[in-house]
């Protein structure tokens, strides 16, 4: 067995005293600073960072992908890659650190990088590679809600009111979604490719980052829209017109669109995993097959969602021989005499209407929170990620001159111990936020800047890369104020808000123990602030 690091064993919330990896002198945090922290949610630190020391371990066994601390409660989540799940580990920081929940997200087969808290600390967000944002609370880690989108996720944030979050797709689409329901409100297809950070600042702003070189800013106002109508991507199958939507908002389907068909038609797995119990329907229908009629289960007053269009009191036959292979579903007759379709080849989409109007049972105009472009800037390097200070200031701003996606020439590379090369453009980046203007940048990492983070004062920033190493800047200064090496890739790399810690969700190493322990991969770091910092206030108040 590999040798451990000592720090491993604290892991389940061992409080480190010992400084590590930090390379100059500093307090760690006055008690007065301390106790005014304390005595309300919102206020942080404002002061010269002068190092990092090690604080806590959570976790040394799996690969940590996303982290999020809560904005109102002292707490942290993550997610983690299990032996065949990913699961959403959320820890109470009052004190000694202790898990409070481990639920499991999906199977291990969909990443799930993004994670947030709602702003009274409440609910987390999950954002996943199969399309879906989940809700869990965030004391004892019980579901909320799930909704499947038609794109893959990486990245999810919640609006300051906690009425809408919204998530960025693997495609550039942003998607805003109300809070609880999770229900579709509006979209814009924000960036080309790789939606990598989103990033809202306490006035709604939205903040954007991709892997197409820019970081954008939106307006957010709430809107009163029609619930009779909805714009979903389509595409073309083997003649076939496929579109995306979901069964009783549990499971999301590929439909093809087939008039002749009389019925709606969902596959028995489809069916299975939207709660409908297949072999005990009692009523059958005759469905069209690829050799003559099928007798298929019906299944009567189900529903089903095409973002914020609602189709309930669905009749639903169940079939696996009279859906094309490779889909869920078929939209026939029954769909298309209540809905009338029409095709925007232009944005590829399919325009679903209600015929006659919203009926009741679809609900009456609703308000939806709108984006709008505020303003866009270009950066000579690909963004890997965005946060925001508590001002709306400044931006904490992750560049790459390589695109930051793992391929296989990556792993070889990293295999046979290839060191990347330092870039001006492989940095991150202190940038304005109304002018984009880059005020200060530090280009130490070798390779792949995967992740930046701002403090809360604006002051300072943190960065992580696949060089295995995460550093603390300060304005003002060309050298870090701290580092510490991990051995693995960094993923993500969070201040908390009150400015006390910084988070890091790492790979670790896989490795045969008989416990399953390798190296440290979800650590808070305690931050170390020159003589002469305060505590401010809530920039909302």
């Amino acid at each position: 067995m590999r040798a451990r690091r000592g720090l491993v064993a604290l892991l389940a919330g061992g409080v480190l005293a010992a400084a590590g990896g930090c390379a100059h002198g500093g307090a760690r945090l006055a008690p007065d600073l301390v106790s005014r922290l304390d005595e309300a949610p919102g206020r942080h630190v404002s002061g010269a960072v002068t190092g990092l020391e090690e604080h806590a371990v959570l976790n040394n066994a799996d690969f940590i992908w996303g982290l999020a601390f809560s904005p109102r409660e002292r707490r942290v989540a993550y997610s983690r890659l299990g032996s065949k799940s990913y699961f959403l580990s959320i820890w109470a920081l009052d004190g000694t650190p202790r898990k409070l929940a481990d639920p499991a997200v999906n199977p291990y087969e969909s990443d799930v990088e993004g994670v947030a808290f709602s702003p009274d600390g409440g609910l987390v967000a999950t954002a996943s590679r199969d399309g879906a944002v989940r809700l869990f609370d965030a004391a004892t880690g019980e579901a909320r809600g799930v909704r499947f989108t038609e794109e893959p996720l990486a990245v999810v944030a919640f609006h300051p009111s906690g009425r809408w979050l919204v998530t960025g797709s693997t495609q550039g689409l942003l998607s805003v979604l109300s809070v609880p329901d999770l229900a579709h409100a509006s979209e814009t297809r924000g960036h080309a490719g790789m939606v990598s950070g989103l990033a809202f600042a306490h006035d709604g702003t939205l903040y954007s980052g991709g892997w197409d070189k820019h970081v954008r800013a939106w307006r957010t106002a709430v809107e009163s829209g029609s619930a009779g109508t909805a714009r979903t991507r389509f595409e073309r199958r083997g003649g076939a017109v496929v579109v995306g939507g979901s069964l009783n908002g549990k499971v999301p389907v590929s439909f093809a669109l087939d008039a002749r068909v009389p019925a709606i038609v969902v596959t028995s797995e489809a069916a299975t995993a939207a709660g409908i119990d297949v072999p005990f329907l009692k009523e059958s229908v005759d469905v069209p097959g690829a050799m003559g009629n099928v007798v298929a289960r019906l299944a009567r007053g189900q529903s089903l969602r095409f973002k914020s269009l609602t189709l309930t009191d669905v009749d639903v036959a169940v079939c696996d021989a009279c859906v094309p292979q490779g889909l869920q579903g078929v939209l026939g007759g029954s769909f298309t005499h209540r809905v009338d379709v029409s095709f925007d080849e232009v944005s590829d989409e399919a325009v679903l209407t209600l015929q006659g109007g919203a009926p009741a049972a679809a609900g009456p105009a609703t308000e939806a929170l709108v984006l709008s472009p505020r303003s866009d800037f270009t950066f000579p390097a690909h963004v890997s990620d965005v946060t925001v200070d508590a001002r709306g200031a400044r931006l904490g701003v992750g560049l790459s001159e390589q695109k930051p996606e793992r391929d296989r020439a990556v792993y070889e590379r990293e295999r046979k111990g290839v060191r990347e090369p330092q870039g001006p453009f492989n940095a991150g980046a202190l940038v304005d936020a109304a002018s984009g203007e880059v005020l200060h940048k530090w280009p130490l990492h070798h390779g792949v800047v995967s992740t930046a983070a701002i403090s809360p004062d604006g002051r300072s920033l943190v960065s992580g890369g696949w060089d295995k190493r995460v550093y603390l800047f300060t304005e003002g200064s060309a050298e870090p104020k701290g580092s510490r090496d991990f051995d693995w890739s960094v993923r993500r790399v969070r201040f908390s808000p009150d400015g006390q810690w910084v988070g890091v969700a790492a790979w670790t190493p896989q490795v045969v123990s008989r416990d399953g322990e390798s190296d440290p991969a979800a650590v808070l770091l305690g931050v170390r602030y020159a003589e002469g910092a305060t505590v401010v206030g809530d920039a909302t108040q």
